[in-house]
């Protein structure tokens, strides 16, 4: 007996969008096996079918040294860590924001509140448990990813605006005085 959660459909055009229009960066961090994380990698596009294997495990991630860690991590081909734990996945965040990224983090259940809490921010699943609400900024009622493009969309151009505004009222109020 086999048993598959197959990828929505719309999670590899959505994986693309956010790769080449929006310039973020995705990584999977995922509980499961290599070759199964691989698999999944290859089926949402995040890594190409002549790519070799990407994953790093979480056993592996846990006992690099902080140096080895955020030189992995800074490597733009790193894509996956398989077998992780919550410990692992909190320690990403610090390294990747500790480079200088703003780190967005989804996640549904218990185990990913660190990790939630201490991303810039923080995206849990509509269906996700009480805690990861709790911890999490934002979230997501549909458990799409195609909803993280959109709240994307909207945060920069509401940020542009912002700004925006700011340098119409310098100007105005420059000439005012």
């Amino acid at each position: 007996v086999g048993i598959a959660d197959p990828i929505r459909d719309d999670v590899k055009e959505a994986i693309e969008t956010c790769k080449d229009k929006a310039g973020v960066r995705v990584i999977i961090v995922t509980g499961d096996t290599p070759g199964t994380a691989n698999e999944i990698g290859r089926q949402i596009g995040l890594i190409g079918k002549d790519e070799p294997d990407q994953t790093v495990t979480g056993a592996e991630f846990a006992a690099m040294s902080h140096a080895d860690a955020l030189r992995l991590v800074s490597d733009p081909g790193f894509k996956i860590i398989s077998r992780a734990r919550p410990d692992d996945k909190a320690r990403l965040v610090t390294l990747l924001q500790e480079n200088g990224e703003v780190v967005a983090v989804t996640g549904d259940g218990t185990n990913d509140a660190p990790a939630l809490s201490k991303a810039h921010v923080g995206l849990s699943m509509g269906d996700g448990t009480a805690r990861a609400k709790e911890v999490s900024d934002i979230t997501i009622l549909d458990n799409s990813f195609v909803s993280i493009n959109k709240a994307i969309l909207w945060g920069r151009s509401l940020y542009l605006n912002i700004r925006r505004f700011i340098y119409f009222q310098m100007t105005i109020n420059v000439c005012a005085c």
